[in-house]
């Protein structure tokens, strides 16, 4: 049975509508033949993904993306040790799932608030130790009043979790606009969840990231996204071609040493890409889509049960991997 960590939520069914139109939808002529050139080049390049026609395929670059690219302003995560991290890990099957499921920014450059309320989830599942449990907070909670940003982009925005919160989905359901904080249900603000702490996590490698993503739990990250991005459905990406489309902000969720992955989840809809996630290679760290290099944020609370927690899933993550 699924658990749940507060009374009902509202659930709004976007069935066909997750982010310009349904799945179904035919995409415009021009952006076949897009699609047919860069599985043409996909090939050519011997790139491991597969790309297709997809709901954002025709989506305006703007509506997909929307992330500053000013750094972000706080204090450094502490560091951590690059040594004895797993092989693989994957926060979906960490002793259990602690990231819930992709949702969609819709027609809305918000994806820098998804980013932060999924990795806020993500924190409240890992920080209560309540795998699978049932939480969907409020993205229009932090577009409308946290001052962040608007439909037109924004930035990544911490200190609002620390200081205010997010309250259930109920409290102010995502409406794709703007809006205004008076809109949102009487007295939410009893009904938040917060972050203890955040800090930035120190770019520049794999390992770092790494090491952060296993001890913090998802990252939200960056990455410049170009026009290929919005047809992957499935593999590890690569950039192959396309226009600039923005910056993006995200929530790395796990990686793989084995195959040079890592798994992210996205703010597309859950029919895009695999499930709503996508894997790219490590190298994209390097190439013009800079994955992760501009800053990654993490939440953390510190204190003893967050050492417990880490070492359970550490030792449960190693007999995965043994086969036992």
């Amino acid at each position: 049975m699924k658990k749940h960590i507060y009374g009902p939520v509202l659930l709004v069914l976007l069935s066909g509508s997750l982010c310009c139109g349904s799945a179904s939808a035919a995409v415009k002529e021009a952006t076949k033949a897009e699609i047919l050139d860069l599985q043409d080049n996909i090939a050519a390049a011997g790139a491991g993904w597969v790309a297709g026609e997809t709901e954002v395929s025709d989506a305006e670059n703007a509506e997909l993306t929307g992330l500053s690219l000013s750094p972000v302003k706080g204090p450094l995560a502490p560091e951590v040790s690059e040594k004895g991290l797993p092989p693989a890990f994957d926060w979906r099957s960490a002793g259990g799932n602690f990231v819930t499921p992709a949702r969609s920014q819709k027609k809305c450059g918000s994806c820098w608030a998804f980013a932060m309320t999924g990795a806020l989830e993500s924190y409240v599942l890992r920080n209560g130790n309540t795998p699978g449990a049932d939480v969907d907070l409020s993205e229009q909670v932090m577009l409308s009043c946290s001052g962040a940003g608007s439909c037109k982009g924004g930035a990544l925005y911490p200190s609002y979790l620390k200081s205010t919160g997010l309250p259930p989905e109920a409290a102010y359901p995502y409406a794709a606009v703007n809006g205004s904080c008076s809109a949102a249900a009487a007295g939410w603000q009893s009904l938040v969840y917060k972050i203890a702490d955040w800090g930035v996590v120190a770019g520049g490698s794999s390992a770092r990231l790494k090491a952060a993503l296993v001890k913090y739990g998802p990252l939200t990250t960056s990455m410049l996204v170009y026009e290929d991005f919005k047809h992957y459905k499935s593999g590890v990406y690569s950039r192959v071609s396309g226009k600039y489309a923005g910056g993006h902000a995200v929530l790395l969720v796990g990686y793989n040493d084995a195959e040079e992955y890592f798994i992210v989840k996205n703010s597309w809809g859950p029919a895009w890409g695999e499930e709503g996630f996508f894997r790219i290679a490590y190298s994209e760290m390097r190439s013009r889509v800079f994955f992760g290099g501009l800053y990654s944020v993490a939440y953390y609370s510190g204190g003893k049960s967050d050492e417990k927690l880490d070492q359970r899933i550490l030792e449960e993550a190693d007999s995965l991997m043994r086969g036992r």
